[in-house]
């Protein structure tokens, strides 16, 4: 499994505040990974690489992508499967914006409470049509959990996922232009 998160940071860290998709509440938590480092990155950069096509190059230098393995077996409700249709859990799941998690969390909640260690999806910020994300379920919080020793950085794991850094430019670099009538 591979996590993009901030340099300097566990990338065991298991959220329960309200932005991520299967996030729990207090004083449970989630923590999201991939299955390849494209799909990790993606899921970090999310929103604003899908407006802007590319990622900022001060947030790729911010960023680690880490290979990691929890450290004991769980299982994962897999809501790619065919047959969960038959729980009324579609594909919607998987493409909600964020002002739809209440949903997407009350699922999460709902499938911890039946007993899962966790969610096995398709992640809202790639075009397969398969499973290659994974929201796993613990305390909410840092785990110090066994970690990368050689996570990649940022900038280098980008240029592998052929996504785009680029620098913003600076105030010098730019003249901003009043639109005609324009205060």
């Amino acid at each position: 499994m591979w996590r993009a998160h901030t340099a300097g940071r566990s990338p065991w860290w298991f959220g329960s505040d309200n932005t991520g998709r299967f996030n729990l509440s207090t004083p449970h938590g989630t923590c999201y990974l991939a299955t390849d480092i494209t799909t990790a990155l993606r899921e970090r950069f999310g929103p604003a690489l899908v407006a802007q096509g590319l990622i900022s190059a001060t947030a790729a230098a911010e960023t680690l992508v880490s290979h990691l393995n929890p450290p004991k077996e769980r299982q994962l409700a897999d809501t790619t499967h065919a047959q969960a249709v038959r729980f009324g859990l579609t594909r919607e799941l998987f493409t909600i914006a964020a002002d739809g998690y209440e949903l997407t969390r009350r699922w999460a909640a709902a499938l911890h409470a039946a007993g899962a260690a966790g969610i096995r999806y398709q992640s809202r910020f790639t075009s397969t049509a398969r499973a290659n994300a994974f929201a796993l379920f613990d305390t909410a919080g840092q785990h110090d959990w066994p970690n990368d020793p050689a996570p990649i950085p940022g900038t280098q794991a980008c240029a592998a996922a052929d996504l785009t850094v680029l620098a913003l430019p600076t105030r010098r670099q730019v003249r901003i232009i009043r639109p005609p009538g324009g205060d």
